[in-house]
C-alpha cells in the first residue's frame, strides 16, 4: 500500500480469472502431485523389486550352469576313485565324449593323473576356432571334437590329438613330443590343493581366446593318497547371452564381478577381453568402457555400500550388489543398474498429460468465467469512464447505469448524486481552479523534506540596461523566448524550474523526482543552455536587437525542498544556505568575465565527463567557507556540446600556470599567465592573475595565506 492506495490494481474481470485461478490451480497441482508422488514411489518400488527378482535369476542361472559341472566332475572324480585304471584305456573317450555332449555349455573335460603326468582330454571345437590339438594347429574343417592323449604307458610317449566328427568317424590325428605336464597347470594345483571341487578365477582359454572358468576336483585313495585330477571348463559365453537377456526396465543392465574386481559376467562378452601387450586378459570392471558400471563400482569402493542411488551419466539410477550364494566357495558379487527413468519417465510423462489436460480444462473455465463476468464489468466500465471525466472536471447530465447487481445499482446512483453536488459546487467557484483540485487527486499542505539538491541560478548580463532603449512589450517578448528556451532545457534534462526573478531562473535537480544523476544532467542542461541562447542571439541581431548574454551558476548541496506560504498561497520551492551559495557563485561571473561557474563539489562528481577550467579558490560574500570554483567548458564523450579543441589546450596551459600560482611561486607563475594570456588574448581571467602576481611579488601574503580571494558583496 502507497499513501492508503494499492500498489498495483487490476481489472475486474482478470480479478475474478485470477480468484478462480489461484482456487483451482494449487488444488489441480496438489493432486496431480500427490498422484505423481505415490506413483513414483510404486514404480521405485517396482524397480527394487525387479532388481532383486533379476538377481535371483542371474544366481540360479549361475548354479544352473555350474551345479550340472559339478556333478559331472564329481562323478567322474569318483569313477576314477574306484578304478583309476578304467580311465586309462581308450574306451575312456567315449564316456568322457558322453558327458561333453551332455553338457552343452561345457568346452572340454579331462583328467590328469599324478603318478606319470597321464593327461586324457576331450574338447569341443567350434567352427570360429582357429587353432587347437596338441600343436595348436587349425582342426580339419569336419572335426567336432578332438581328444587328446599323453599317456608313458602306451609305450610311445607323444602328445596325440585325435579329430573325430563323431564317436567312431576320425578326420585326424597330429602327434608331437609331449611338452604339457597336467601336474604343474593352475587347475590342477588347485584341486590337489583343495579338498573338494575348486573353481577357478576367470581367465582367457588359450586356445579359443575367449574368457571361461575352470572347476577341478582331486582324485584321492581313502587313505589320502593322490591319483590326480578330473576337470571341465566353461565358457563364459552361456552367462554373457542370459545377462543380454535379462531385462530390468529399458536401459538396465546386469554384471557379474570376482572378488578381484575382474568382470566375469557381462552383456557383450567381446568387451570384457583386452590386449595387454602379447596376451589377452579379462577386464577390472572399474576399466570396462561402461561409464555405468565404471562409476557404480567406484562409488561402492568409496563407501556407497550395496544398494544405493546415484547420478550417472544417462540420471538417476538404482545400483544394487548382492554376493552369489556361497555354495561354490566364490566371493562374486552380482551388480545391477536400473534407471530411474525407465520406470518414473511412464508416470512423468503421464503426469504432465494430466497436468497439461487440467490446464486446457482451466483454461476453458477461465475463459467461460471471462465471457459471464462481461455482463458484470460492462456496468462497471461506464462507472468508471464517468469517475475520470469527473475527475477532469468534465459534468455531464448522469450516468444512466442500471444493474440486476443491487451493489451496483447503488454504486451508480451515489456517483450520479455526487456529479450533481458537483456541478452545484461549480456555480460558486471558479471551475478552473475546481478542476485542478479534483483531477490533482492529492492533499497540499505545507511542508519539505531535506535533500541533496544540484542548485541552478542564471541572471542575464545588464540586462536593465539593455531594457531601457526597448518598449515592455520588446522586452516581455524577448525574455519570454528566452525563459521558454531556458526552461525546455531544464525540463528535458529532468530539471524543476522553481521560479523566474525579473530575468533571473531558479532550478533545481533531484527534487521532487529522484535523480542519481542530478549533477551531470545539471552540467548538461546549463551547456544546451548556452547553445541554445547562442541560437536565439542569431534571431536577435537579424531582427536589430543586441544579444542576450545569461551567466549560470552551479552547486551541489543539501537544501530543504517542498510547499512554502500560507494555508491559502503556496508555492514549491528550495531553501537554505546551499541555494543562497549557488546564487552567489552564478553573482561571480561578473567578476571574472566568465559565463558558467560550478563549485568543486559539482567538479568532484562529474569530472571525468566534463572538461572543467580550475578558475580560483573563493569566499563569496555572506559565507566563511572557501569554495573552490571551476569554469565549465563542455562534454568530455563528444556531442553537440563537446569540449573544442581550443578549450582543451586551454585547460592544459591554464593548470600549470594556476598550479604555480597556488604553490606560491608567484615569479614563475606571472611568467606562465602572461604567455596563457598572449596565446588566449579573450580570455578575461588571465588579466586577473597577472594583476594578483603582480601584486603578491611587491608584498607577499603571510604563511597563514590560504589562496582565496574574498568577497564582501554580491
Amino acid at each position: 500500500m502507497t499513501d492508503g492506495k494499492p500498489r498495483f490494481c487490476l481489472p475486474f474481470r482478470i480479478s475474478i480469472s485470477l480468484a478462480f485461478a489461484l482456487i483451482t490451480v494449487p488444488l489441480l497441482l496438489a493432486v496431480i502431485g500427490t498422484l505423481y508422488v505415490r506413483n513414483v514411489n510404486l514404480a521405485r518400488e517396482v524397480a527394487v523389486d525387479l532388481i532383486e527378482r533379476a538377481t535371483v535369476d542371474i544366481s540360479e542361472h549361475v548354479e544352473a550352469l555350474l551345479v550340472p559341472l559339478a556333478r559331472v566332475v564329481d562323478a567322474t572324480t569318483t569313477l576314477a576313485k574306484i578304478d583309476p585304471d578304467k580311465l586309462r584305456k581308450p574306451e575312456t573317450f567315449q564316456y568322457l565324449l558322453t558327458v561333453l555332449e551332455s553338457t552343452p555349455h561345457a568346452e572340454m573335460l579331462y583328467v590328469g593323473f599324478e603318478r606319470d603326468g597321464a593327461f586324457f582330454q576331450v574338447r569341443r571345437l567350434h567352427p570360429e576356432q582357429k587353432r587347437a590339438g596338441a600343436s595348436n594347429e587349425r582342426p580339419p574343417p569336419d572335426a567336432n571334437f578332438v581328444l587328446r592323449t599323453i599317456d608313458p604307458n602306451a609305450g610311445i610317449i607323444a602328445d596325440i590329438s585325435t579329430y573325430i566328427a563323431k564317436w567312431g568317424q576320425v578326420v585326424g590325428i597330429e602327434r608331437r613330443p609331449p611338452v604339457y605336464d597336467p601336474r604343474s597347470r593352475p587347475w590342477y594345483r588347485a584341486a590337489r590343493d583343495q579338498a573338494g571341487l575348486s573353481i577357478s578365477d576367470a581367465y582367457i582359454f588359450f586356445s579359443t581366446g575367449q574368457p571361461g572358468l575352470t572347476l577341478s576336483h582331486k582324485i584321492s585313495t581313502d587313505a589320502g593318497a593322490s591319483i590326480g585330477a578330473v576337470g571341465i571348463d566353461i565358457s563364459l559365453g552361456a552367462l554373457s547371452e542370459f545377462l543380454a537377456r535379462q531385462r530390468i526396465g529399458k536401459n538396465g543392465i546386469a554384471f557379474i564381478i570376482d572378488n578381484n574386481g575382474g568382470l566375469i559376467g557381462y552383456p557383450k562378452l567381446d568387451s570384457i577381453v583386452a590386449q595387454k601387450g602379447s596376451e589377452l586378459i579379462i577386464k577390472k570392471a572399474a576399466e570396462i568402457d561402461d561409464p555405468r558400471i565404471v562409476e557404480a563400482v567406484t562409488l561402492r569402493s568409496q563407501g556407497a555400500g550395496n544398494q544405493f542411488v546415484a547420478e550417472l551419466e544417462n540420471g538417476t539410477n538404482f545400483i544394487s550388489f548382492t554376493q552369489l550364494p556361497a555354495r561354490f566357495g566364490k566371493d562374486w558379487q552380482i551388480g545391477v543398474i536400473a534407471a530411474e527413468s525407465d520406470f518414473v519417465g511412464p508416470i512423468r510423462t503421464a503426469s504432465l498429460f494430466m497436468l497439461a489436460l487440467g490446464s486446457a480444462a482451466l483454461l476453458l473455465a477461465v475463459l467461460a468465467i471471462l465471457y459471464v463476468s462481461d455482463s458484470l464489468t460492462r456496468p462497471l466500465k461506464r462507472i468508471v469512464g464517468e469517475t475520470k471525466r469527473i475527475r477532469q472536471f468534465e459534468l455531464g447530465g448522469g450516468l444512466g447505469v442500471h444493474s440486476r447487481i443491487v451493489e451496483i445499482n447503488e454504486l451508480a446512483n451515489s456517483l450520479d448524486a455526487m456529479e450533481a453536488g458537483l456541478r452545484s459546487f461549480g456555480a460558486y467557484i471558479p471551475k478552473a481552479l475546481v478542476r485542478t483540485i479534483v483531477s490533482s487527486g492529492k492533499d497540499t499542505g505545507i511542508g519539505g523534506e531535506r535533500r541533496t539538491l544540484t542548485i541552478l541560478f542564471t541572471d542575464i548580463q545588464d540586462f536593465t540596461r539593455r531594457s531601457e532603449s526597448l518598449s515592455a512589450e520588446e522586452v516581455f517578448d524577448q525574455l519570454s523566448s528566452h525563459f521558454t528556451a531556458l526552461s525546455r532545457c531544464i525540463f528535458e534534462r529532468g530539471g524543476t524550474v522553481d521560479k523566474f526573478i525579473g530575468d533571473s531562473v531558479m532550478a533545481f535537480w533531484n527534487a521532487p523526482a529522484a535523480d542519481a544523476d542530478h549533477a551531470a544532467n545539471a552540467c548538461h542542461a546549463v551547456l544546451r543552455c548556452v547553445a541554445v541562447n547562442d541560437a536565439l542571439n542569431v534571431e536577435l541581431q537579424a531582427k536589430g536587437y543586441a544579444p542576450l548574454r545569461p551567466r549560470f551558476g552551479l552547486h551541489t548541496g543539501d537544501a530543504v525542498v517542498g510547499n512554502v506560504g500560507s494555508a491559502d498561497r503556496m508555492q514549491y520551492t528550495a531553501l537554505g544556505a546551499q541555494v543562497n551559495l549557488a546564487s552567489r557563485v552564478e553573482g561571480l561571473n561578473k567578476q571574472y568575465g566568465t559565463r558558467v561557474l560550478v563549485t568543486g563539489i559539482v567538479e568532484e562528481q562529474v569530472r571525468d565527463r566534463f572538461l572543467f577550467r580550475p578558475l580560483d579558490l573563493v569566499v563569496p560574500a555572506g559565507t566563511s567557507q572557501i569554495v573552490p570554483l571551476f569554469e565549465l567548458l563542455g562534454t568530455r564523450d563528444g556531442g553537440p556540446d563537446a569540449a573544442t579543441e581550443t578549450a582543451i589546450s586551454l585547460c592544459g596551459a591554464w593548470s600549470e600556470a594556476i598550479s604555480t600560482y597556488r604553490d606560491r611561486e608567484w615569479s614563475k607563475a606571472l611568467d606562465l599567465f602572461r604567455r596563457f594570456a598572449a596565446a588566449y588574448p579573450a580570455d578575461p581571467v588571465a588579466p586577473i592573475y597577472i594583476e594578483r602576481c603582480t601584486r603578491l611579488l611587491e608584498n607577499p601574503p603571510p604563511p597563514s595565506w590560504d589562496g582565496a580571494e574574498h568577497f564582501d558583496s554580491k
